[in-house]
């Protein structure tokens, strides 16, 4: 199933997704006009670090709202594997993806992604970084191929790459 149309609402993303092929995500991510408002059940906000909301989990992928508040953002970090596409739903997110130079990862460049605007990465591409550089909150989409429970995130005191259990703040609407 090819898309052929734009998905318009959550609700037709959440439809559409168990129907379609992974090979497929990329077309779905790339044409997606979603509001604010859709994600108004799965927003939850804390001022010490960005809230990971998982809107659903199935074995082929999960669909996780991140919620910022102005400055926040994630450490240096892998996919554990697992592709992902993030589509900027509110605010602006600074993307910076880095290589392994000397053991230690250096930047080799960043985009800024406005709301409606799509990035990918996969562990083959190296390692990113995320972060919120609205003046207020911002808010990303995260579609994994595959759930993702572990990654490892560079721990500067240490000089080395850690692995990390990743946990869900709500999980379809509820907290954890």
């Amino acid at each position: 199933m090819i898309v052929e149309f734009q998905i318009t609402s959550l609700q037709e993303l959440l439809d559409y997704l168990p129907n379609v092929h992974a090979s497929e995500y990329k077309a779905i991510a790339k044409d997606m006009s979603l509001a604010v408002a859709d994600f108004e059940p799965y927003m939850t906000w804390n001022e010490d670090r960005y809230t990971r909301n998982c809107i659903v989990r199935t074995d082929k992928y999960e669909l996780i709202l991140l919620c910022w508040e102005a400055g926040q953002k994630t450490s240096i970090h892998c996919h554990g594997g697992e592709e992902c596409w993030v589509y900027n739903v509110k605010g602006e997110i600074k993307e910076s993806n880095f290589q392994m130079l000397a053991n230690i990862p250096t930047k080799v460049d960043s985009e800024i992604l406005k709301e409606g605007l799509v990035s990918y990465m996969n562990d083959d591409l190296g390692y990113h970084k995320l972060s919120n550089i609205a003046e207020g909150r911002s808010m990303s989409l995260h579609l994994y191929m595959n759930p993702i429970d572990n990654c490892t995130i560079w721990n500067k005191k240490l000089k080395k790459f850690i692995p990390v259990d990743l946990k869900y703040d709500t999980l379809e609407g509820k907290p954890v």
